[in-house]
């Protein structure tokens, strides 16, 4: 392969543009539509709305195992802070997990288990002020 020097550098041939020579700068077709089509109604987002709402319904079976496993662990729980008075100390962390159960309560939408949840929190409510007026 011959190396010429004396010809000179010019750009390669690419595509040509249709209508003619590039105009300086950007050019907007003048065919061009000059508004944008309707959308099509937004029909397709209606079964996701109905999934996040179902998501947001807490199922009432769900409601009561819950309640009743923090109806639980509050039962548990002032059990631990008898054993630690009756030794002469109750343990610093269990005030705050008593009053962590405590916010934690909602009904249950069945009578029986609200009535025995309520008497439960009613004593969590008295065991924490107790520990609140001994400080």
């Amino acid at each position: 392969m011959k190396i010429e020097s004396g010809r000179p550098v010019t750009s390669a041939s690419g595509a040509k543009r249709a209508g003619g020579a590039a105009a300086p700068g950007f050019a907007p077709a003048m065919d061009a539509p000059q508004r944008a089509a309707a959308t099509a109604a937004t029909q397709a987002l209606t079964p996701l709305d109905a999934l996040l709402a179902l998501q947001g319904v807490d199922d009432p079976a769900a409601r009561r195992a819950r309640q009743a496993r923090r109806g639980q662990a509050a039962l548990d729980a002032l059990e631990e802070l008898e054993a630690g008075l009756l030794l002469g100390r109750a343990p610093g962390a269990l005030k705050g997990q008593l009053e962590a159960l405590r916010r934690e309560a909602e009904a249950t939408g069945e009578p029986e288990l609200d009535a025995v949840l309520l008497e439960i929190d009613i004593r969590v409510a008295v065991e924490l002020a107790k520990l609140e007026r001994a400080r």
